[in-house]
C-alpha cells in the first residue's frame, strides 16, 4: 500500500475557485432556494462548479482540514451561500472579510496551524 501525505489544512477561495462569479458583482444577494435549486434576488440561477462538491466531500473523507479565504465585501453573501450549499460543515475555519490573504493566512498559522505552515495553498480543483 501506498502512503499519501495529506496537507493539516487545505484553504479554498471562494470566487472562480468553488463558484464561477465573483459573489460582490456578478450576482445579487439575498439568495435563496427556489424548488432545490438556489437563485439570486432576481431569481437568477447560482451554480457552483460542478466538481466543488465532489473535491470538498473526497477531501473530508481523507480527513483533512478545509478553509476558505476570501476576499470579497460580500460577506453575508458569501456566509449565506456557503449555508444554502450544505458546504458549512466543511470548512473548519473561514475567514471572509475584504483586505490581504496574507492576514487570512497569518490568522491560520497562529491559530490552525501553530508550529507549521503544512498548508495546501492555493487549492486547485484539477479534472
Amino acid at each position: 500500500m501506498t502512503s499519501k501525505i495529506l496537507p493539516k489544512l487545505v484553504v479554498f477561495d471562494l470566487d472562480y475557485t468553488l463558484w464561477p462569479f465573483w459573489i460582490d458583482t456578478h450576482v445579487t444577494p439575498p439568495f435563496r432556494k427556489d424548488k432545490n435549486i438556489i437563485v439570486d434576488l432576481h431569481g437568477s440561477k447560482v451554480d457552483t462548479y460542478k466538481e466543488s462538491t465532489l473535491v470538498l466531500q473526497k477531501l473530508g473523507e481523507l480527513k483533512c482540514d478545509m478553509a476558505v479565504a476570501s476576499r470579497t465585501s460580500e460577506i453575508d453573501g458569501a456566509n449565506q451561500l456557503i449555508k444554502l450549499l450544505d458546504w458549512e460543515s466543511f470548512f473548519k475555519y473561514k475567514e471572509i472579510y475584504p483586505g490581504c490573504k496574507v492576514s487570512h493566512f497569518k490568522q491560520w498559522e497562529m491559530t490552525a496551524l501553530p508550529g507549521g505552515t503544512e498548508c495546501l495553498r492555493p487549492a486547485l480543483l484539477i479534472t
